[in-house]
Order: structure tokens, then sequence, then C-alpha cells
């Protein structure tokens, strides 16, 4: 269990209410105690770094004159036509000639082609074919050949003999 604060001496309770009070000049006697309690002595430069201080005023114009103070103490920054000589503008000539024209030849290289391959030419009238069908009800096929008469499925199975195999 813990009791509490250890209760203080009277001599650093008297130094820090003389401290609370004015930490500037708390008096004779606090200030003889703060020589010889350091606890005391750091608790006087808590509250006076607590203390509110005016903020000090720049003088008039400062900050418009500041951009050029600064400008002034950079070193000068040579133009960019003393840099580059006659040589470097001829180089920078020849790479532009030469990425253009090589830009230029691989959007001929990938043009369309002038002649396609087409397919051979369909006959205009297909057969339709229900076996490639996806999906095809086959019960509905088998409902119509079961419905038919005796007649017509003699007439309907001459017909299947007579017609040619389909090819695949």
């Amino acid at each position: 269990m813990n009791p509490g604060p250890l209760p203080l001496p009277e001599a650093c309770a008297a130094t820090l209410s003389a401290i609370e009070a004015d930490p500037l000049e708390p008096g004779p006697a606090a200030e003889a105690h703060l020589k010889v309690c350091t606890a005391c002595a750091e608790a006087r430069v808590c509250f006076l770094a607590q203390e509110d201080s005016a903020d000090a005023l720049a003088p008039a114009g400062y900050f418009e004159r500041l951009p050029g103070r600064i400008l002034r103490k950079l070193p000068p920054r040579p133009a960019l036509r003393h840099r580059l000589g006659p040589l470097g503008w001829a180089a920078a000539a020849a790479l532009l000639l030469a990425v253009g024209t090589g830009a230029f030849l691989a959007g001929r290289a990938n043009r369309t082609p002038y002649v396609e391959a087409t397919l051979p030419r369909q006959p205009d009238i297909l057969e339709l074919s229900t076996i490639d069908t996806p999906f095809h009800n086959r019960e509905e096929e088998a409902a119509q050949v079961q419905a038919l008469s005796p007649e017509e499925m003699k007439a309907l199975l001459k017909r299947l003999d007579a017609a040619p195999a389909p090819t695949r």
C-alpha cells in the first residue's frame, strides 16, 4: 500500500511557498536554502520557466528585407547559355534527330498490312445442324419421331438412307 506523498521538511515547504509567491525574489532565507537544497533549486527553475515573457519584436521591415539578404549571401548561378557550349547543343540536336527518326520508322514498321488473309467464301445456304447445338433438348426430337404415323416413318427412313453421310 502506498500511504501517499512523503511529507516535506519545514524549510523546503517554506522555500517552495516563497518561490510560488515570487520566483525571482523569494527572500534571503529562501535563497540561503536554495544554495543547499537541489530539489528546491530545480523547483525554482521550473517556476521561472513557466513565467510569461513578452515576445521579442522584430525591427520594422525585417521580414520584407529578409529574402534580399538571403539571396545576397548565396553564390551567383551561371546562366544556362554559358554552361552549354556549341558542342552540347550539337549533341542535343543529334540525339533529338535520332529519337525522332527511330520513332518514325517504328511507326512505319507497325502499320496494318495492305493485303489481309480472308476465309474461303461460305455457301449462302447452310444446313443447320442440331447435333452440335449446345443445351439442346433431345427429348423434343424423340417426341416428334414417335408422333409420326407408320407411313411417314417409312418415308423418313427412305429419305435418310438415300441422303449421303455428313462429313466432319
